[in-house]
């Protein structure tokens, strides 16, 4: 039971949740939900892969490989290249100090190029998830810092001198960009709701 606790707190469900009011919001089809959901967790399949931190189990290489091959398929084209671009990029953070350093750009990048998937999506929306997305993924740096300093790995925070975690600032701006994704879409009250249930029960489960 460990073990399944494990990879499934390693598949981030209180992000997928935020993800899925993100999707309805920006007028996914069924097809494109199922086509970026498997793109969504490949990248976070693969990240665990490269970054082989301690106390998270590992993953095969096909286990990323299976959901990208399925997702870019579904999509029939060479439009999922800057995602799996970016995705890779981001997954290797870890080992170049550039990289590190403009990791909050490619998260941010990454969640556009996943939304670009859907046809028909306004720029000014496209431009308000990196904004979104980018100062988020700063946030989950600033969680961080004491472990990251602690490891060697440079992201922003950790250059201008932060060495403690502040666990509380990622799960606000969780809460803030669902908020934000449910107004967006003019979604029902209760899928916010239900979208803050599941990442308070969810967000513990990922070792850290």
């Amino acid at each position: 039971m460990k073990r399944v606790v494990n990879y499934v707190g390693q598949l981030r469900v209180y992000s997928y949740a935020d993800l899925l009011l993100l999707l309805p919001a920006v007028r996914a089809d069924v097809p494109a939900m199922a086509g970026i959901s498997l793109l969504w967790f490949g990248f976070l399949i693969h990240l665990e892969w490269r970054h082989q931190d301690a106390g998270r189990l590992r993953w095969p290489w096909y286990a990323w490989a299976g959901p990208w091959a399925v997702g870019a398929a579904i999509f029939h084209g060479p439009q999922v290249v800057p995602f799996l671009a970016l995705a890779v990029g981001y997954a290797l953070k870890k080992r170049s100090r550039s990289l590190c350093a403009i990791s909050p750009l490619l998260n941010g990048g990454l969640k556009v190029a996943l939304i670009a998937l859907v046809p028909g999506v306004p720029a000014g929306t496209c431009a308000l998830v990196f904004a979104v997305m980018t100062v988020r993924n700063l946030l989950g740096d600033m969680r961080d810092a004491a472990k990251d300093a602690k490891e060697g790995v440079g992201t922003i925070p950790v250059l201008l001198g932060l060495r403690t975690n502040t666990p509380w600032v990622y799960p606000a701006g969780l809460a803030f960009s669902s908020g934000l994704w449910t107004v967006l879409g003019d979604l029902p009250p209760w899928w916010y709701a239900v979208a803050l249930l599941v990442q308070a029960a969810t967000y513990h489960l990922t070792p850290r």
